[in-house]
């Protein structure tokens, strides 16, 4: 996920950025503007404290400090300089506050940093001179930190303060860490026809980072243009430039969507149809990387799937039967897969996909508590994994006898409490379900998903156990046992 630049109008103390920085001065002390305001919502008296153990700051440098009632984890204190017109060192000194701010976020694992236009307040700095030094310097730390990834937002209080910022992008070349905005590509407003409904559908920080990024389409495949715009989401049909959605997003999760109703822009006229639509573009969209071709693939399968066409065919000893074949949780039918990301509960346990449930059972059935500990600290399918390949005590024979037993039981649970994915597993009819792997002879086929072999059962170098483990799922689920 590569590192951006925001600018935002907003008040720097709503923000929940990892790092938040004052426009201190150089004792460190309470002022005015937005250094009175971090104070206020940090509470005064333990700010303070924290601050005269630090002592002072010279002009240039920057410190950090616990957030304490902040909404962010730290606070960093950066000292501008005071304008006397611009010849006594004022734009390195300006530059160098913001360089050593991020410094000290990186150092402290921030992987976001709110600023304010530092020094354009009571210091008297030009504000369009002050946004060119501030985004040079991000720009410059940002060319010379490839590796880092860091979003850095500036926050200010009016739409004037917003244009000069969005100007200095440019002319400073900044506009290379922007994320996508209205004039990035071709777009169309929100008809006059239009509808507004609910959409349920929580994202943590890190996905609203990646969503804030917006898209800029690279391709024909690529179906959406989209960015974000004083919080709210606006999404874009590429091709037709036509705004079909509009999210403004809510902190109790039930975020307020206005649709497109003009039939001439967009057929859809289901609500219903629109949540789940919308539900799955945002799924696709707040990866941390955007892969435009694989949902492309996945939403041609659905329609194929839609329309009872969806089918390949199979050989097994002399007989052709449908089937469905699938890989990664990204790609078409990718909700088969066991790394698909869909929480359910078991043994009052909360598991994040069923291949978190199948390592930690892994785990326990040989008793390595440590190692089953470890699976269920982390939502990553592949370290959950890695994980449970080491697990202490493993007996392949063992394991071997009870891992399909294990997968049934877990793959119930992530079907069964869950109406969407039931209702799609159930979809598959009677085709018989095949994992394409070639590195994969026991979960899957151990065929590539390219190799014309998997369409001949004889020729499989794997099991398949998953595959044929989801058939007996959707059985159950199907006479409603």
């Amino acid at each position: 996920m590569r590192s951006i630049i925001e600018i935002r109008k907003t008040d720097i103390t709503e923000l929940s950025t990892d790092a938040v920085v004052n426009a201190a001065n150089e004792c460190l002390s309470a002022g005015g503007g937005v250094c009175g305001a971090i104070f206020r919502a940090a509470g005064y008296d333990e700010l303070q404290k924290a601050c005269q153990a630090i002592g002072r700051c010279e002009t240039g440098n920057a410190v950090i400090t616990p957030g304490f009632g902040c909404k962010s984890k730290y606070i960093i204190h950066a000292v501008g300089p005071v304008w006397t017109g611009g010849k006594n060192g004022e734009p390195e000194l300006l530059r160098s506050a913001y360089t050593n701010a991020l410094k000290l976020a990186v150092e402290n694992k921030c992987v976001s940093v709110a600023f304010p236009l530092i020094s354009s307040g009571i210091y008297g700095y030009p504000e369009s001179e002050a946004w060119t030094e501030a985004l040079s310097a991000c720009k410059s730390f940002l060319d010379g930190n490839k590796d880092v990834q860091i979003d850095v937002v500036f926050a200010v209080l009016s739409d004037k303060s917003v244009s000069e910022g969005l100007r200095a992008l440019k002319s400073t070349g900044a506009s290379e860490y922007a994320a996508a905005g209205r004039d990035d590509w071709k777009h169309s407003d929100m008809p006059e026809k239009r509808d507004v409904f609910v959409l349920p559908q929580k994202f943590s920080e890190k996905q609203m980072r990646a969503l804030r990024r917006g898209n800029v389409p690279q391709g024909m495949e690529d179906k959406w243009f989209w960015y974000m715009e004083n919080g709210a989401l606006y999404a874009h049909r590429s091709w037709t430039g036509y705004c079909i959605y509009i999210v403004e997003f809510q902190k109790d999760g039930n975020n307020r969507v206005t649709v497109n109703r003009d039939p001439d822009e967009y057929s859809c006229t289901s609500v219903e149809e629109d949540r789940k639509t919308l539900s799955k573009l945002l799924d696709w969209w707040s990866k941390p990387e955007y892969d435009h071709y694989g949902q492309w693939l996945s939403e041609t399968a659905d329609m194929l799937n839609k329309a009872g066409i969806a089918r390949d065919r199979l050989r097994i000893n002399g007989k052709e039967l449908d089937a469905l074949f699938f890989q990664s949780p990204d790609g078409p039918f990718g909700f088969l897969s066991n790394w698909y990301i869909s929480p359910f509960e078991l043994n009052g346990i909360r598991f994040s996909s069923a291949e978190q449930f199948i390592m930690y059972s892994k785990c326990t059935a040989f008793g390595d508590a440590d190692s089953a500990k470890a699976v269920l600290e982390t939502d990553d399918p592949a370290r959950q994994q890695a994980i449970g390949r080491k697990a202490k005590g493993y007996n392949g024979n063992v394991w071997a006898g009870m891992r399909q037993m294990v997968a049934y039981e877990g793959l119930t649970a992530k079907f069964g409490q869950n109406e969407e994915l039931k209702r799609k597993l159930t979809d598959t009819g009677d085709a018989v379900l095949v994992e394409c792997s070639g590195s994969d002879r026991v979960w899957a086929c151990g065929i590539r998903p390219d190799d014309e072999r998997r369409f001949d059962a004889s020729l499989w170098d794997g099991t398949n156990i998953l595959g044929f483990t989801l058939m007996h799922v959707r059985d159950r689920l199907k006479s409603g046992d």
